[in-house]
């Protein structure tokens, strides 16, 4: 009786060590759901398109900070695949199905692209109707990074930029980077070179909340050397 006792105290040990080993086990398996799920949610905030709303700046550049690309623009073309509609609006995108406007922004390219010179930095696309135009040119600082130089015209209007961009953040810098730098001056941008000629304007039409002027006279020129313009 003693060894059929020890014999049913030891499987009993034994079902008791396996019941414990499947809990431990089935602990574990919840606590990586658990974590997957996590990840997930992060995952789908990282990829959520709020740009459909009207944004902040500080959202905007956080939502393209975390959908930017892993390594940094180098060319023209890299930094007008991110630039963001604060900046240039394409008509064509339809954020429920056309995420970051990659879509249109393929379909401006095909229809409106007019010069993509990626040797000088530069790049211009045309307009029609409610399309914008654009006009990109790349300064490049010793440091290798760059100052994107903006120009959007539309219907009479036109608006110059001066950014950086930096880890998915872009930032406004025309007031801290262009001497004397103001809304009604017209900076035209150079496809060669690194001379920005600037004009005076001559206000045509003002509305309540827009203003249409006409490129004057030239100035003064602004040279790019050692990451800065000097007023020449």
């Amino acid at each position: 009786m003693s060894k059929k006792l020890s014999a049913l105290m030891f499987i009993g040990l034994f079902l008791t060590i396996a019941c414990l080993q499947t809990s431990t086990k089935s602990a574990n398996r919840a606590g990586e759901t658990k974590e997957l799920s996590g990840e997930k949610a992060e995952a789908d905030l990282a990829t959520l398109d709020v740009d459909s709303l009207d944004e902040t700046e500080d959202a905007q550049n956080a939502r393209i900070k975390v959908n930017s690309q892993t390594k940094e623009p180098k060319t023209v073309m890299e930094f007008f695949a991110l630039l963001p509609k604060k900046y240039f609006n394409l008509e064509g995108c339809f954020r429920d199905d056309d995420k970051d406007c990659r879509k249109a922004r393929a379909e401006y390219l095909n229809n409106y692209k007019e010069v993509e010179d990626i040797k000088n930095g530069y790049f211009k696309g045309g307009c029609d109707g409610g399309q914008s135009c654009i006009e990109m040119a790349l300064f490049k600082r010793p440091d290798k990074s760059y100052v994107i130089a903006l120009a959007t015209f539309s219907e009479g209007m036109e608006d110059n930029y001066f950014l950086d961009y930096k880890k998915g953040v872009w930032t406004d810098i025309s007031q801290k980077i262009v001497p004397e730098f103001k809304k009604d001056k017209r900076y035209e941008i150079p496809r060669y070179g690194t001379t920005v000629k600037v004009f005076s304007t001559k206000l045509i039409e003002k509305g309540d909340d827009y203003e249409i002027r006409e490129k004057d006279k030239n100035i003064y020129d602004l040279d790019w050397k050692g990451g800065k313009f000097l007023k020449k």
